[in-house]
C-alpha cells in the first residue's frame, strides 16, 4: 500500500500540523461512481480524482475521473483486485498523494490537495489509518502518548486532558493502560491497529480512511479489529462516516452500506452493498464473489 509518509498529516503521522451502519435501501448499482449519498446528509464529496504515479514526463496513471459521495455516518467500502487504485484512492482523500487533481470536499469545505497545506481543522476531519500500524508509530516514544498526542495536536487538548481521555478510548478498544504505556514493540499487531484507530478517533474526525487494516493481522486479531469497526459505524454518537480500502468482502459485508468497485483506477460499479454483491452487474465484482470459498451473504434489506 506505498511508503508511510512521515509528515504531519492524520494523527497517525508522527510529527506537528480544529474542524471541529445498517444496510439502507440506495440507488441501483452503476458505473462511474459510487450514486448519491442515500438519504443521510451529504458529508464527503469526491469530484473527477485521477491521480498519477512517477515523475511528470512518465507518469503512470493509476486513478481515472473517480467521483463518489458518502453520507453523514454512512460505510463505504472500496474493493477490488490488487493494482486497482485503491490504496492511492485512499490516500489522496487524506492528502498524502502529491500527482492528483480533483476536488475532495467535507462538509462542502473544499480540502487543500496536498496535507501539507492543510490547518488543523482539514487534518483533524480527515484522518487516515495505515495498513502497516508498526510503521505509523514511533518505535521509541509510548503508543500512549503517540495517541494523546493526536487531540494536543489536532484538538488542543491540554497534554493531561489528553491523555485521559486516550487512556478511556484505549480501554474502549481492548488496549489497557499498562500496555499503552509501552513503546511499539511491546504490543502486539493487533493490539497496535487498535491503538492506531484509536489515536484517529481521537482527532474526532468527519470522515475516517482504513486502508487494508485487517490484511496483515492474524485470524484472531483480524475478528478483533473487525468488530471494532462494526461498533463504529453503529456507534450513532461518533457520527464518523467511515472509508473502508479492503479485499476481504465478508468485511464490507458486514459494515458497508455502499460498496465502489475499483478496476484499472475507474469505478466500474457502485451502489447498496445488497445490490452490488448479491446481484453484481459487471465482470469484475463476478469473478471477485467467484474467488471467494464460501459466498458471503448480505444482509437483508431492513424495509423489506
Amino acid at each position: 500500500s506505498g511508503p508511510v509518509e512521515r509528515v504531519s498529516t492524520v494523527a497517525g503521522a508522527p510529527g506537528d500540523g480544529g474542524h471541529s451502519p445498517n444496510l439502507q435501501p440506495s440507488p441501483p448499482a452503476t458505473p462511474g461512481g459510487s450514486g448519491p449519498a442515500g438519504t443521510r446528509p451529504e458529508l464527503l464529496r469526491v469530484e473527477g480524482l485521477t491521480a498519477h504515479h512517477g515523475p511528470r514526463r512518465v507518469r503512470t496513471p493509476v486513478l481515472r475521473d473517480v467521483s463518489l459521495s458518502l453520507g453523514a455516518g454512512e460505510c463505504l467500502a472500496v474493493v477490488g483486485r490488487s493494482g486497482s487504485g485503491m490504496t492511492t484512492l485512499a490516500r489522496c482523500l487524506a492528502g498524502l498523494h502529491r500527482n492528483a487533481t480533483g476536488r475532495v470536499l467535507v462538509d462542502g469545505e473544499l480540502l487543500p490537495r496536498s496535507v501539507r497545506d492543510r490547518g488543523r481543522g482539514h487534518l483533524a476531519a480527515v484522518q487516515y489509518v495505515f495498513q502497516d500500524a508498526r510503521a505509523s508509530f514511533d518505535e521509541y516514544r509510548p503508543v500512549l502518548e503517540q495517541v494523546a498526542r493526536s487531540a494536543v495536536r489536532l484538538r488542543r487538548v491540554s497534554p493531561a486532558g489528553a491523555r485521559a481521555e486516550a487512556v478511556e478510548v484505549l480501554a474502549g478498544m481492548g488496549v489497557d493502560e499498562a500496555t499503552a504505556a509501552r513503546v511499539p514493540d511491546g504490543l502486539s499487531g493487533g493490539e497496535l491497529q487498535r491503538a492506531a484507530l484509536a489515536r484517529a478517533l481521537m482527532a474526532r474526525p468527519r470522515v475516517l480512511v482504513c486502508d487494508e487494516i485487517t490484511s496483515a493481522l492474524d485470524p484472531v486479531a483480524r475478528d478483533g479489529v473487525g468488530d471494532l469497526l462494526t461498533r463504529l459505524a453503529n456507534d450513532p454518537d461518533r457520527a464518523v462516516s467511515l472509508v473502508l480500502v479492503t479485499h476481504d468482502l465478508r468485511l464490507a459485508v458486514g459494515l458497508a452500506d455502499r460498496v465502489l468497485v475499483l478496476d484499472g483506477g475507474e469505478v466500474v460499479e457502485s451502489g447498496s452493498t445488497r445490490v452490488v454483491l448479491t446481484v453484481p452487474g459487471h465482470p469484475v465484482t463476478r469473478r471477485l464473489l467467484e474467488a471467494l470459498p464460501v459466498p458471503v451473504v448480505p444482509a437483508p434489506d431492513p424495509t423489506g
